[in-house]
């Protein structure tokens, strides 16, 4: 009797499981859900508060950027933070990247606002006691442009030629080392325009002018100038201490992505970077160049040089 007591048992108890344990299941997977959707936020708020203590102990290096001639294209303060941004990812610091016109940034030293790094052009005066060494990072340069395919540019002169103004860069020493200091002077857009519509035959320009040409889709000579260049892009550390030694690793960095400086349309010190008409700015050689920063009183004498035309005055200066 009690043998078929325990069968009945039995019986009705694996009834009862096989109702209750899917249900059973269900509910453990339920819970195990839930659990994880609490866990899974509290974990990710535990490895942001980690990463954002992280960053918060890095530092920012500032650096500003001066134009003090015309790029090829776009901008080289937004190229200097792309560049900043992957040198964070890689490991190094943040950059923070200001663009910064050159009476701006002399103001800002003299009232001692002092960034970590300067990028600027080359004669640039009022920052020779703040920087230590420079090097420069990419560079334009000097042509004559002319619609004429066919020329030779032996006929250039004063008269035919237009010469783009330029911003605080020396294009008055490429037309007197060149024999047109004559040339009449004009806004860079006012002198590509005279060209485009034959109120000259040449323009002296720089390889943003190139650019310009090109944009209009119009065919066009080049000739590189040779005889001198001042279209440097430079940077230099003005920081100290343990900021000094990571704002040069910043500027190696900068260094080792020269490649890339067509991005902004402009020229790195090895070349190969264009198959077009810019091909034929790449890899000149120049008699004189003004690479470094000045004294304010180094540029006014360059400035004399230049304005009453004293050539031989102009080559000692660049010596």
């Amino acid at each position: 009797m009690n043998f078929y007591w325990v069968l009945e048992v039995k019986y009705y108890m694996k009834k009862i499981l096989l109702k209750v344990l899917p249900k059973l299941k269900i509910s453990i997977c339920l819970a195990l859900c839930l659990a994880v959707c609490i866990a899974a936020p509290c974990l990710a708020f535990a490895k942001t508060d980690k990463r954002a203590a992280a960053d918060a102990n890095k530092v920012v290096l500032k650096i500003w950027q001066i134009d003090s001639f015309e790029g090829g294209k776009g901008s080289r303060a937004d190229f200097l933070q792309s560049i900043g941004d992957d040198f964070a990812k890689s490991g190094g610091s943040y950059v923070s990247v200001v663009s910064l016109s050159a009476d701006a940034a002399r103001f800002n030293l003299g009232a001692g606002n002092l960034p970590d790094l300067i990028s600027y052009g080359a004669g640039m005066y009022g920052i020779e006691s703040y920087i230590k060494d420079y090097v420069s990072w990419c560079h334009g340069g000097y042509c004559i442009l002319s619609l004429d395919t066919a020329t030779d540019f032996s006929d250039v002169n004063s008269k035919n030629t237009v010469i783009n103004e330029g911003k605080d860069n020396f294009v008055g020493a490429a037309a007197l080392l060149n024999g047109i200091a004559d040339a009449e002077y004009v806004k860079c857009t006012t002198a590509y325009v005279s060209l485009i519509n034959g109120k000259y035959k040449y323009l002296l320009g720089t390889q943003r002018d190139i650019f310009r040409l090109k944009t209009r889709g119009v065919s066009f000579a080049v000739k590189p100038l040779t005889e001198f260049n001042d279209l440097y892009q430079n940077i230099s550390v003005t920081a100290n201490g343990d900021r000094a030694a990571l704002a040069k690793r910043f500027c190696n960095y900068l260094l080792s992505r020269t490649s890339e400086v067509n991005r902004v349309g402009m020229f790195n010190n090895i070349g190969g970077l264009y198959d077009d008409e810019l091909r034929a700015m790449e890899g000149v050689s120049y008699d004189y160049k003004l690479i470094s920063p000045v004294s304010e009183n180094v540029r006014e004498k360059l400035e004399q040089a230049v304005s009453v035309g004293d050539i031989n005055m102009l080559k000692n200066l660049l010596k």
